[in-house]
């Protein structure tokens, strides 16, 4: 006789802690210790697997656990998903609705959640459906006010002139003092400060990634693999330089960024001097019009505004 087959689904978003890299989260630890002993107390001569997205939120069903789970029912090789409680599949309770009243009994799946004390197979014995519709609406509703807060609090941060993106940019650093605050990378600097020198010079970015790649330049997604801040693999055996990357890097408005910190000193009502560093056919004519409509708006404090060649200036 073929044995039952069971799948454990274990999930845990970034707002409640997941997600670190090589790490497996204390909660999904916990899921499975508590799904594994459920299902030793309830079943006999049963098939094992487990599925996990560990850093995904509820709201969103695109995660890789959850898809393969799908398409593992699907495929009609499994008989029952067992979760820790409705919010683990799913806080948006359209799509929860959905696949427990309709998906899951179409399939002919059982659906257990532990908590919620919910169990499809066993009729009159669960809560009933309006329970059900309620739960997912209150894990829908606490998982939209979650992401409020969190956009909230991150919009709060950028606004005291903190840096709350996961990765640092090409050329910088986290400060060892403040991980909210970035500091250039001497050694990442230098190949920034020369591709805007070779850009200067008249070079292309596909003339500049070539030179680069020909003299084995550490390349962005290589600098974030030493960081620990990604795992992905190089095609080939190497990464590569790519000239789109570097014609972003080069278009990148020099007065974005460095208005933020003028706008710092401006409201401290402290005096300061400016200097554009200007490339040509990069952050000339539109590009240096903007700049300094910008940098006007900060008289009196800005003093003088210089525009230097690129190659002539200290950043060389």
């Amino acid at each position: 006789m073929e044995k039952y087959k069971i799948a454990l689904y274990l999930r845990l978003s970034k707002e409640d802690g997941g997600g670190a890299a090589g790490d497996e989260s204390g909660s999904i630890a916990a899921q499975r210790m508590l799904l594994r002993r459920f299902v030793r107390e309830t079943f006999r001569d049963y098939a094992l697997a487990e599925f996990c997205d560990d850093g995904y939120t509820g709201t969103n069903m695109e995660r890789p656990g959850l898809q393969e789970l799908l398409r593992q029912v699907r495929a009609a090789k499994i008989d029952c998903v067992v979760v820790k409680d409705f919010s683990r599949f799913a806080r948006d309770y359209l799509a929860l609705g959905a696949y427990l009243g309709q998906i899951f009994p179409f399939l002919g799946v059982r659906f257990i959640s532990v908590n919620d004390r919910y169990d499809s197979g066993a009729g009159e014995a669960g809560i009933d459906g309006l329970d059900v519709d309620f739960k997912g609406l209150l894990y829908d509703l606490y998982s939209k006010d979650l992401s409020q807060k969190v956009k909230t609090a991150l919009a709060a941060r950028r606004k005291q002139g903190k840096y709350v993106g996961a990765c640092c940019p090409f050329g910088y650093r986290r400060s060892p003092g403040d991980r909210h605050k970035l500091e250039p990378d001497p050694k990442e600097a230098a190949v920034v400060r020369r591709i805007f020198l070779l850009a200067g010079e008249g070079k292309t970015s596909a003339q500049i990634a070539r030179l680069l790649n020909e003299e084995k330049v550490k390349t962005p997604m290589q600098a974030r693999r030493e960081r620990g801040q990604a795992g992905r693999e190089p095609k080939g055996g190497r990464f590569l330089w790519n000239p789109s990357y570097i014609c972003q890097m080069l278009r990148n408005r020099f007065a974005g960024d460095a208005l933020k910190k003028v706008q710092r000193l401006y409201d401290a009502g402290i005096s300061m001097n400016g200097q554009i560093v200007l490339c040509k056919g990069i952050n000339d004519g539109v590009e240096l019009e903007y700049s300094i409509r910008e940098l006007m708006k900060y008289l009196p404090c800005l003093e003088s505004v210089s525009v230097v060649p690129v190659g002539l200036t200290k950043y060389r």
